[in-house]
């Protein structure tokens, strides 16, 4: 569960918080230059938060973490051996607290107040698991689970939504930072999400109408929804898939890319393998694809053949020349005009007419006699 970054529907990164309509579960070692705003916030091991943690049920944070600043609590709050605090500690419960921990603002707690050495979370439900299903009681665990992570029924019908669709899940060894969100596995993020920094993950999957001011550099596939912008470059090794109607104000550098029509890119795609387009159902298929340099490149449209195989001859093509002929030329062929010089021509023309003037004066002298 803790391989891969699940952004649930609605998060928001804005200029110094993160804020889930839902739960949110960090994994062991991971960084987060942000504060953090849910539901139920859980923490594992060495976890770095630099601004304020805000619980509004439970919050359990484990051994050796580190919160930045100030940390409010709805209900019930544990935290682990070495944990250390920056700012002030408010828990509305009960608060479960082990050795060596330090609160440098100081704490109120409405509840009753616990000191001892605890399990961590995670080792105390790998424990408890392995336990009742030594016991055979399966259908224990799973209630348990769904008490711990799940919402109330109330919730859930009040707002028709699965729980764990509105869980936050950051990874093991995680950097979420304003410059950069840095994951070891996927992504996959929800629809009406607003994030700020480049996103680096194994591959990206994005849901509608997300807003993202930073670049997405991945070695695997990246899909972006349907009406969402991209303020940066999209970068991977793979494939990079574009919605209807999403922006993208930077360049594409893919193996191959494919998006709708409707789509923009203000910058330039390099795709090695080219780039095709897509249109609705409705609509005709494009015959056409764009290599790598930008050139149109039709696709081959094949006619079928004649049953009798037999192959239609192609279409006699009248090309106009630039070299102007004489109307002569154009009606047919002149033998031996070509070969003719203006000397042989001018004798020829003084030979016809002194014929003709020859047999005139024979004729008038025949008249005469007679």
């Amino acid at each position: 569960m803790l391989k891969h970054l699940l952004v649930p529907d609605n998060t928001r990164i804005d200029t110094n918080r993160i804020v889930v309509e839902g739960d949110i579960i960090v994994g062991n070692h991971s960084i987060i230059q942000y504060g953090i705003s849910g539901d139920m916030v859980i923490m594992g091991e060495g976890v770095a938060v630099s601004g304020d943690v805000v619980a509004c049920s439970d919050a359990r944070i484990d051994m050796w973490s580190k919160m930045g600043s100030n940390v409010e609590v709805g209900k019930n709050a544990y935290l682990g051996e070495f944990v250390s605090i920056e700012g002030k500690l408010t828990v509305e419960g009960d608060l479960d607290v082990g050795k060596e921990v330090k609160i440098k603002g100081g704490f109120v707690a409405k509840g009753w107040i616990v000191v001892r050495n605890p399990v961590p979370v995670i080792m105390f439900l790998f424990l408890y698991i392995r336990e009742m299903m030594r016991l055979g009681r399966g259908e224990e665990i799973e209630k348990a689970l769904e008490e711990l992570f799940d919402d109330s029924e109330e919730d859930r019908e009040s707002e028709g939504k699965e729980p764990a669709e509105k869980v936050l899940i950051i990874p093991t060894g995680t950097k979420i930072a304003p410059e950069a969100i840095e994951v070891g596995g996927d992504a996959v993020i929800g629809n009406n999400c607003y994030l700020i920094g480049n996103l680096k993950a194994q591959s990206v999957e994005t849901g509608k109408t997300l807003i993202l001011k930073g670049s997405l550099y991945s070695e695997g596939k990246i899909s972006i929804g349907e009406n969402s912008t991209i303020y940066g470059n999209l970068s991977s090794k793979g494939q990079v898939n574009i919605g209807r109607n999403t922006r993208v104000f930077g360049g594409i550098k893919a193996e191959s890319v494919l998006l709708y029509e409707n789509a923009r890119v203000d910058g330039t795609i390099k795709a090695p393998s080219g780039v095709s387009f897509l249109r609705d159902a409705a609509e005709k298929p494009v015959l056409a694809e764009v290599n790598a340099l930008g050139k149109v490149i039709p696709r081959e449209v094949r006619e079928p053949v004649p049953q009798d195989g037999l192959l239609k001859a192609l279409d006699i093509i009248e090309i106009d020349s630039l070299i102007k002929t004489s109307a002569k030329a154009k009606n047919g062929f002149v033998p031996g005009r070509e070969g003719m010089s203006a000397r042989t021509v001018a004798l020829g023309r003084t030979r016809r007419i002194g014929g003709v003037r020859r047999l005139r004066r024979r004729h008038e002298a025949g008249e005469h006699q007679s």
